[in-house]
């Protein structure tokens, strides 16, 4: 059965019986922080099962890869215990600069080694939260191999990934062949999927995720181009609503598995990026409440969890891989 008849039945389920309906309890919210407008606050989610309840008990065609940007505090103080409960692993891009600085809410390293220690996976994100482009070649090593260097210092076991700040570089090859001196992968540029066969974009031609095409043209797709999809765009964008929020989550990670399904293999991979986790209503934000609810999700209904360094890449096929 193909994903479209699956959203169909899903949205059906949705309309039919939404387990939030009727649910109006209090969140708590920091001092000072914007009202909701006339948006119901949940609590408690209850299980939902939206799509494949018939599924088979084989569930290698879901495959679900989780982020965290911007190292902050409340990663590993709210979200890393949900993660623990269900035994998944993540990966934390650390930016070096914004380490210890208590201020702003940040790790500090005893938090960020201890993530490491627990199994979760710890990559860069620069020294500082700077715009790539336009910079100078100094200006780039320091923030690309400088940070790199960074966490081997305080104890970060080879990071082998790089996330651009403002997953803005994915087009600029100064930029991309700076970063491949240090890394073998980027995490760079939005989109609802990554594909392994970097084959599946719309109106994309590539059968492989080879970094320049016989041209020497920069490809759309490549190790150095892995897109994410951002939880934050839709908590910005529907303003905390939770009920909204949590039926697009179910929609994205579902959305790769009739393509899988098609070809018999994984290739088409949901990789959603988190930053805050809190019940703030920060715009940068996603509600503590609804990430557990999320993460039950993906738990009950079988998803495999992986982290960034579970992928590797394959020089004769010029394929990204799960190890």
């Amino acid at each position: 059965m193909v994903i479209s008849t699956f959203v169909v039945v899903s949205l059906c389920l949705i309309i039919a019986s939404n387990p939030f309906a009727g649910i109006a309890l209090s969140k708590s919210t920091s001092q000072g922080a914007p009202a909701k407008p006339n948006v119901p606050s949940i609590s408690t989610f209850a299980p939902v099962q939206l799509f494949h309840a018939n599924a088979p008990s084989n569930t290698t065609n879901k495959v679900v890869i989780l982020t965290f940007g911007d190292t902050r505090e409340s990663q590993f103080t709210n979200a890393k215990p949900i993660l623990d409960q269900y035994g998944f692993k993540a990966s934390f891009f650390i930016t070096c600069s914004f380490a210890n600085d208590p201020a702003r809410n940040h790790l500090n390293w005893n938090q960020i080694l201890a993530l490491q220690k627990d199994g979760q996976d710890i990559e860069s994100k620069g020294m500082t939260s700077g715009d790539l482009n336009n910079m100078s070649t100094s200006a780039l090593s320091y923030q690309i191999g400088g940070s790199k260097q960074c966490l081997e210092s305080h104890g970060v076991e080879s990071p082998n990934w790089f996330a651009a700040k403002y997953g803005n570089v994915w087009d600029n090859a100064t930029v991309i062949n700076a970063i491949s001196r240090y890394y073998q992968f980027a995490d760079d540029g939005l989109a609802k999927l990554m594909f392994l066969q970097c084959d599946g974009y719309p109106n994309g031609t590539q059968t492989d995720c080879k970094t320049y095409d016989d041209n020497g043209k920069l490809n759309f797709a490549n190790a150095y181009s892995v897109r994410e999809w951002s939880h934050n765009a839709l908590d910005r964008g529907y303003r905390h609503n939770d009920t909204i929020i949590f039926q697009k989550f179910v929609q994205e990670v579902n959305s790769g598995i009739g393509f899988n399904n098609n070809k018999g293999i994984v290739d088409a991979i949901p990789v959603v990026a988190y930053h805050i986790v809190d019940n703030s209503l920060d715009p940068a934000s996603t509600d503590l409440n609804l990430f557990a609810a999320e993460m039950k999700y993906l738990h009950d209904n079988h998803f495999d969890v992986i982290p960034m360094s579970d992928l590797g890449y394959d020089q004769n096929t010029n394929h990204i891989y799960i190890k």
